[in-house]
């Protein structure tokens, strides 16, 4: 989904985020979609997000996941394990 389609609760707490970071645009842009991210899921199943950023909401027992690309993406957070890697530019000779 796009950012103008995420729900209500996930507008409030991403202009929340974007407040906190200083981001007056009210949008996320590429600086912020720094990580690499792998979710692992109870049944042992995964997802791999290039460039990305997750956020949590206890509240609601979700994370999400704004990948520069690929779109927004709404998970439980109970029984998800977040791995965050660090993006690395590689140079080629």
């Amino acid at each position: 989904m796009k950012q103008a389609e995420l729900p209500e609760r996930w507008q409030k707490r991403l202009q929340a985020y974007l407040s906190e970071i200083g981001v007056s645009t009210g949008q996320l842009s590429a600086n912020e979609f720094r990580d690499h991210l792998k979710l692992n899921f109870d049944d042992g199943s995964f997802a791999f997000f290039y460039y990305a950023l997750e956020l949590h909401d206890e509240a609601l027992n979700e994370v999400a996941v704004f990948t520069e690309h690929c779109g927004y993406h709404i998970f439980p957070l109970k029984g998800t394990d977040i791995e965050r890697m660090n993006s690395v530019e590689t140079v080629h000779n």
